[in-house]
């Protein structure tokens, strides 16, 4: 029993034994479990980023990081209650992201593609048939392979996340728009409605109170600021204010009357004059409004609640001012001589007129408004407040196109149209668009659209002063930039001496640079006029930088920026080519002895790999490859198979007439039986302008393939060719002389090379001269042809010529003979006739007058020989 028991309790020890070690063991599995729960937990890394840690400088650091900031970005965006203030802090947010991705694909672009030609260079992997490469070259192609893939992968997701924060902006772009687009066309309670006024005159006694309180305290405080040192600057402030008014309201008129009797009516002059104008007539009452409000800030005068209002006199009053020196700097309605737009008097008084009252209308709508709001009034006052001075605003546009109308209905009823002045200015258009915004500022003021009245009320103001601006500017650019660079300044001069640049350079500069600066000038006009309306510079900037550094189309980026650097790349190219080429026919060639034919086909080949060097250069900076440039070859040979032959022909032939250039523009040449002057090179054909003035159009492959003559290839100059023949008799040497002389005294003969006299034939009864003389220019070779035949026809006729000559031939003296023996018989039948005739004569005489013949009876002819004479001869003349 004891025994059981003693075996009862060593079994029970055992298993209370095992028990305790099983509790042990769950409960450190336990407390390993809540410690491992316990503990905080690594984060987990970003989509596409390695599990090993990464440096935060590195590259895929740094891109985890922006991806990390975007991802943020994009969940505040996603919220619907966002505002314009919010929307624009984000897009500050934005911006540093975007630089860095684009910085970082900047800089990982080369990596991948040295990555690439690294892992090229080990060939390709051979295949399980092959005989295994070396550990060394696995080895090493393992290592290339995974730099290659990191570098990749790094690059597509900065790709990508640089399409996501490009299309954030994007987003908050169109978020701010359509938020700017609710707000203007809202539609508020009518300033018609009764309601409005019942609301107004409830809270007025309320509103009065509030403003009374406020302004009234303020006033009380700047009152009793001027006893303590506080006033003593503020006085001053308020002093050195009214003296800067007084001295715009004293010397202003005599600057006006000044530059008004002024002879100098220059363009650029005029310019200077408003430029003066528009200083001297806004500087001085923005630098008072400046001193009052520093005063009044300095000395602590200015509450939270009044500083609104005081800011918006002080720029009221500035505003103002600049307003009306602007106005009359551009239309000088005192000084017409210096007016930079072609109005008449009277219209250019009433635009200054407009001008001053819109600006004052809308500075004392501001002024109200802050004050308004200073004062926290009631709905129904600030709807009435806006629509009052938005119908103020368009009552006074309406008021002044009015009177410009009827200050010029006596000139308007001489000219074609109601609105087409004298002097030429059409102000037409402008005066029906300003009746058109007026009616409709007080429509919408009238009807509950307040905020869209006064919105369209300041950016009528506000496009009129961009306007003005941009028409001073333009003309500082289309005046200034070539007096600067074109004429006898010193900057002009300096690049002359000191660069060495032409005048026809500097001109071509001048035209260049004002070209530019009009278009910078007539895009920043753009953004200014269209900012208003919610489109913000950044946002056309996105577009502009997406044209500029490139888009992807079909694997390949193209981009304003690359195909700049690939023309600048070719133009490079090209210049070294040539410059090889002159180098190799005027330096290295004329050393050899080769022969001229050889030596022309070494600088032509020069040129053709020199050229296809500087395209495979620009291609590649471009960033096309030769298998796309091969597709595209292959591409154009099938189409030529189709029967682009001549196109492409000509083509070929076009661009070979335009980097050869055989022929020029203004060259004479001869083609088939058509000569005359090349006017244009196309890339098709060439325009040739005959001397009848008809035009001939000739493909380019018939220039390059065919014979064609050049008459002006080299140059320009002249052949005169004379041809004279003279007598035997006259002497060859004066002849000589006679030429010289003839041909030194026209001014158009060039001396170098001198004029050359030619003997070319002695004959049997002349001589044979040529005069040959070369001019400066082709067309002058007629007109020098001619004046030189006029003078040496007049210096042959002073030449004394001793004799005609005299022929002499030998073997004729049976002609002699036989002429004397007919020259007889001719003069024995005149001796014979003579008597006979006598006989005759006299026998008429004796007989009686016959009767007049009959009508009808042909009279015979006294003048012909009668039949009898030949019966009278003597005997012996029938012998002979």
């Amino acid at each position: 029993m004891a025994a059981r028991l003693a075996g009862a309790s060593i079994q029970m020890g055992w298993s209370i034994r095992r028990l305790a070690a099983l509790c042990l063991l769950a409960l450190a599995l336990a407390t390993g479990i809540a410690g491992a729960r316990a503990q905080p937990q690594p984060a987990s890394p970003p989509a596409g980023a390695s599990a090993a840690p990464v440096d935060p400088k590195s590259p895929r650091g740094r891109l985890d990081s922006v991806r990390l900031e975007l991802s943020q970005i994009e969940a505040t965006l996603s919220r619907s209650d966002l505002s314009d203030d919010e929307l624009q802090r984000q897009r500050i947010r934005l911006q540093p992201p975007l630089d860095q991705l684009r910085l970082i694909i900047d800089q990982q672009t080369p990596l991948v593609e040295q990555a690439k030609l690294k892992l090229d260079q080990l060939g390709t992997k051979p295949d399980d048939k092959a005989p295994p490469e070396s550990a060394e070259i696995a080895r090493e192609r393992e290592l290339r392979t995974k730099a290659y893939a990191d570098a990749d992968e790094t690059l597509k997701i900065a790709r990508a996340s640089l399409l996501q924060a490009e299309q954030l902006q994007s987003t908050i772009g169109d978020k701010r728009r359509e938020i700017f687009a609710t707000t203007l066309f809202a539609a508020g309670p009518s300033v018609l409605s009764p309601d409005v006024w019942s609301n107004a005159v409830t809270t007025a006694p309320e509103d009065l109170r509030a403003s009374g309180y406020v302004f009234g305290g303020w006033l009380s405080g700047v009152s009793a600021a001027f006893s303590g040192a506080r006033g003593g600057v503020l006085g001053l402030a308020l002093i050195g204010a009214v003296l800067l008014y007084w001295l715009r309201a004293r010397y202003l008129p005599r600057f006006k009357a000044r530059y008004a009797n002024t002879q100098d009516t220059g363009s650029l002059h005029c310019l200077y004059v408003a430029l003066a104008h528009i200083i001297a007539g806004a500087a001085p009452p923005a630098l008072a409004s400046w001193l009052v409000y520093k005063a009044l800030n300095t000395t602590g005068l200015l509450p939270e609640r009044i500083q609104p209002v005081i800011w918006a006199v002080v720029v009221g009053l500035a505003f103002v001012a600049f307003v009306q020196a602007l106005a009359d700097a551009v239309f000088a309605a005192s000084s017409p001589q210096r007016r930079l737009v072609r109005v008449m008097d009277e219209t250019a008084r009433s635009v200054v007129w407009i001008a001053s009252a819109l600006a004052m209308v809308t500075m004392v709508g501001k002024v109200f408004e802050a004050w308004l709001q200073a004062i926290a009034a009631g709905l129904s006052i600030s709807i009435i407040v806006k629509a009052l001075f938005a119908t103020l605003f368009a009552l006074a546009l309406i008021a002044g196109l009015y009177r410009i109308r009827d200050d010029d209905d006596v000139e308007q009823e001489a000219c074609l149209g109601p609105y087409v002045p004298v002097d030429g200015a059409s102000l037409g258009p402008i005066r029906i668009l300003g009746w058109i915004i007026g009616l409709v500022i007080i429509a919408a003021a009238l009807s509950g659209y307040v905020v869209f009245a006064n919105f369209l009320a300041e950016q009528t103001l506000w496009v009129g002063i961009v306007a003005c601006l941009y028409l001073l500017t333009h003309q500082f650019i289309e005046l200034g930039i070539p007096r600067l660079l074109s004429g006898k300044g010193r900057l002009a001069l300096t690049l002359r001496a000191g660069v060495g640049l032409r005048t026809a350079t500097l001109d071509k500069i001048a035209v260049l640079g004002a070209g530019l600066l009009k278009l910078l000038l007539l895009f920043v006009t753009l953004l200014l006029v269209l900012a208003p309306w919610g489109l913000e510079s950044a946002d056309f900037l996105v577009s502009l930088r997406a044209a500029f550094f490139g888009f992807q189309v079909g694997g390949v980026t193209i981009s304003v920026s690359s195909i700049v650097v690939g023309a600048v790349v070719f133009a490079l190219g090209i210049a070294a080519t040539r410059t090889i080429q002159r180098w190799l026919e005027s330096k290295f060639l004329p050393t050899t002895q080769l022969d001229p034919g050889l030596r022309n086909s070494i600088t032509t080949a020069a040129g053709y790999v020199g050229y296809i060097g500087a395209v495979a250069l620009a291609v590649s900076a471009i960033g096309l490859s030769l298998e796309r440039l091969t597709l595209v070859a292959s591409a154009l040979s099938v189409g030529i198979g189709f029967g682009l032959q001549s196109v492409v022909s000509n083509f070929v032939s076009g661009l070979i007439l335009l980097w050869e250039r055989p022929i020029r523009v203004g060259d004479q040449v001869l083609v088939g039986d058509v000569e005359g002057i090349v006017k244009r090179i196309n890339v098709r054909s060439t325009e040739i302008a005959t001397f009848d003035r008809s035009s001939v159009i000739v493909p380019n492959s018939n220039l390059v393939s065919g014979v064609v003559r050049n008459r002006v290839r080299t140059d320009r100059t002249g052949r005169v060719l004379i041809s004279l023949s003279v007598t035997r008799q006259t002497d060859a040497g004066a002849v000589r002389s006679m030429l010289q002389e003839v041909a030194d005294n026209h001014g158009d003969v060039l001396k170098k090379p001198p004029p050359a006299i030619l003997f070319k034939k002695l004959g049997t009864a002349t001589m044979d001269f040529d005069l040959i003389c070369i001019v400066d220019d082709l067309d002058l070779v007629g007109r020098v042809t001619s004046d030189l035949n006029f003078a040496i026809r007049k210096r042959l006729a002073e030449i004394e010529v001793f004799g005609t000559p005299q022929l002499e031939v030998k073997g004729l003296e049976g002609v002699e003979q036989s002429l004397d023996g007919i020259a007889s018989a001719v003069g024995s039948f005149d001796r014979a006739r003579k008597p006979a005739s006598r006989k005759a004569k006299a026998g008429a005489a004796s007989q009686p007058a016959s009767p007049p013949p009959e009508e009808g009876v042909e009279e015979p002819d006294d003048k012909q020989a009668p039949p009898a004479a030949a019966e009278t001869k003597p005997a012996g003349d029938d012998k002979e």
